[in-house]
């Protein structure tokens, strides 16, 4: 009998953490749903009360949780600190703080959870930010370049679909954006970047960053008219896409430019 009590409460005991750690996963997501609410549109900036907070519920679901849901919390975690640093500040000094949390965070998690598509791909996105911050000496001192691409391919490897086609989109980025520096790094390729962006686009057409890419990377190999065509779509959308925030601050980006390609 008293064996079977114990396994009662040790039974009793594995669903109450359960259902609290799933608790505090739907209250995160509840919290990063709001993320983009208070948003102003003069300064493209988001309040920061809603990211701070499920920020804080994904650290303590960290602390809690195990096995799959500790891989969610992670990812999800590395997405917050990207949007935190993306779109509630325009500090420099701020940003780098907030990307090194989302790229510690991520190779921690790795560690444990190798063969994650959300912890690959929100590094990976994580590190591009950084790169960006810290700037071109930095990034190609840390191999930041040659890290987003190992980590992308294994997000494709792993689920192509993920975060509507992600492991592409941000692959094909890199492609783009990444410096040919002959022999050291040789794959950038424009030309290529197209390619893999419309696999992106195959799998998700509606998504505004991939669009935004693509026809960043059609406008570079000379294909104007349907690069230009794509932008003016991005600007004609009526509804929230990827959120408040995002879709602000990627039309404002179109509308850049294209200003600058009528220059």
């Amino acid at each position: 009998m008293r064996k079977i009590t114990v396994l009662m409460f040790a039974v009793s005991l594995l669903l109450t953490t359960q259902l609290l750690s799933q608790s505090l996963l739907e209250k995160a997501d509840s919290l990063w749903e709001k993320r983009g609410e208070n948003f102003d549109q003069q300064t493209l900036l988001a309040d920061s009360a809603y990211i701070n907070q499920a920020i804080q519920g994904y650290k303590q679901l960290i602390q809690t949780a195990d096995g799959a849901e500790k891989e969610e919390a992670i990812w999800k975690l590395i997405r917050a600190y990207y949007f935190k640093g993306k779109h509630t500040t325009h500090d420099k000094e701020m940003k780098k703080a907030i990307y090194d949390l989302g790229k510690e965070l991520g190779e921690q998690g790795l560690q444990q959870f190798p063969d994650s598509p959300g912890i690959n791909l929100f590094l990976a996105i994580v590190w591009g930010v950084w790169g960006e911050e810290y700037g071109i000496l930095a990034a190609a001192r840390k191999g930041v370049a040659g890290k987003i691409k190992d980590l992308c391919e294994k997000t494709i490897e792993l689920d192509p679909e993920f975060d509507e086609g992600g492991g592409y989109r941000v692959l094909g980025r890199v492609y783009f954006k990444a410096p040919k520096i002959w022999p050291i790094l040789r794959w950038p390729s424009k030309e290529k970047s197209v390619e893999i962006l419309e696999k992106s686009l195959e799998i998700s057409p509606k998504n505004l960053n991939t669009r935004q890419f693509l026809a960043e990377a059609f406008y570079s190999q000379g294909e104007k008219e349907q690069a230009i065509q794509m932008m003016n779509e991005i600007l004609a959308e009526d509804q929230m896409i990827e959120g408040v925030a995002e879709d602000a601050v990627i039309k404002s980006e179109v509308r850049e430019m294209l200003a600058d390609w009528q220059k």
